[in-house]
């Protein structure tokens, strides 16, 4: 509701401090000013007030320094439109497809944000997510077919697969 309500004097906002970034709570803004006046608007046939304190200035060996730059940067990934998957970034509108093993490739990065005594390191190291495109279901019913064709047992063979296989669960 909160972020509705700031949404409605965005532009308004926007001329006192130019650009700005609204997270949670907290305004940040490049611009360092303390006479922010108090905006009224309306949404939803209720009125509210808006009033916007400034608080301190960020220092670049400041922690909260490390997390707005961490705000930052996913709000950047997800404007790219990158997926997140654990700690890495991947764009998969850039996918390469293998249609001979039935993978796509997906590129991406691990960025990672570190303290240093001087400021923030951003670490970037280049990464692939290699996804099948194929079910488990379709891999048990082609090989179902192959051992069919060959004139073998499917369940036996089955068994000796598996056997030699390492499944991972969750």
């Amino acid at each position: 509701m909160r972020n509705a309500i700031v949404r409605t004097v965005k532009d308004k906002v926007k001329e006192k401090l130019d650009f700005f970034i609204e997270w949670g709570n907290c305004i940040y803004s490049l611009k360092k000013t303390q006479d922010i006046p108090v905006y009224e608007t309306e949404l939803d046939s209720v009125k509210y007030k808006i009033t916007i304190e400034w608080v301190q200035m960020m220092e670049p060996t400041d922690r909260d320094h490390l997390n707005f730059l961490k705000i930052f940067f996913n709000s950047l990934m997800r404007g790219l439109r990158f997926e997140t998957i654990g700690r890495k970034s991947f764009n998969s509108a850039k996918a390469h497809s293998l249609d001979a093993h039935k993978i796509k490739v997906w590129p991406g990065f691990d960025a990672r944000l570190i303290m240093k005594e001087n400021g923030v390191l951003l670490n970037i190291d280049v990464c692939f997510k290699v996804v099948r495109q194929d079910t488990v279901l379709d891999y048990l019913n082609e090989l179902k077919q192959k051992i069919e064709q060959k004139g073998g047992d499917y369940q036996e063979e089955l068994e000796q697969t598996l056997k030699g296989s390492t499944v991972v669960t969750r």
